[in-house]
């Protein structure tokens, strides 16, 4: 159940920190998470929910961001963490009680976005991996990356974006827009109706 994330797991995250603060990582190494598939994981072919798999990227991420040295900054200056987009590929699946890890690492940033890639190994390989685009909000309004970073890391520059990401956030972009624009299609065609024009 992804409760279990929300509320257990993750606060537990929090509190470990708080009282000893995990090994620090720099901003662009992998942070590495040993886990295991739960009853509450799994579905009826006896193997981990492909939902499961964005619960324990939340996790994944949040780990990431106490070991990089980001959360007690998070959490003073109330930068609540957004996502804007994920894909998925899942290449073998995980049965119950089987050990994995999920490993978590930024690919780099623009001025409003981290991109992140994370990946879910089992003793038989690859299970899923899994690019994230994501931001810190408060009160409102986008952290710059700019800002963040220059918090954990000072005059760290993101690495170039690699053309796979590019070509993935040019896709995304491509959906909004088009998405937008019947939207707003939408919205005239319903305003004649109302006014008899249409």
């Amino acid at each position: 159940m992804s409760h279990v994330n929300s509320f257990v797991r993750v606060p537990g995250i929090v509190l470990r920190h708080k009282l000893r603060a995990l090994p620090r990582l720099d901003l662009l190494e992998t942070d590495r998470v040993r886990l295991r598939v739960w009853p509450t994981d799994i579905d009826f072919n006896f193997h981990m929910n492909n939902a499961r798999y964005l619960s324990y990227m939340d996790y994944g991420r949040v780990h990431l961001t106490a070991a990089v040295g980001l959360l007690d900054e998070a959490m003073q200056h109330r930068w609540v963490p957004l996502v804007g987009s994920v894909v998925v590929t899942y290449r073998r699946s995980i049965g119950l009680w089987k050990p994995f890890t999920l490993g978590t690492r930024v690919l780099c940033w623009d001025e409003k976005w981290f991109y992140m890639e994370q990946t879910f190994h089992a003793s038989n390989g690859l299970a899923a991996i899994a690019w994230v685009k994501a931001l810190f909000r408060t009160s409102g309004h986008n952290v710059p990356t700019e800002r963040i970073v220059e918090r954990i890391a000072p005059g760290r520059l993101s690495p170039p974006m690699p053309a796979n990401i590019a070509h993935w956030n040019d896709i995304s972009y491509d959906k909004l827009h088009s998405l937008a624009a019947l939207d707003a299609s939408a919205h005239v065609r319903k305003g004649r109706s109302k006014d008899g024009n249409g």
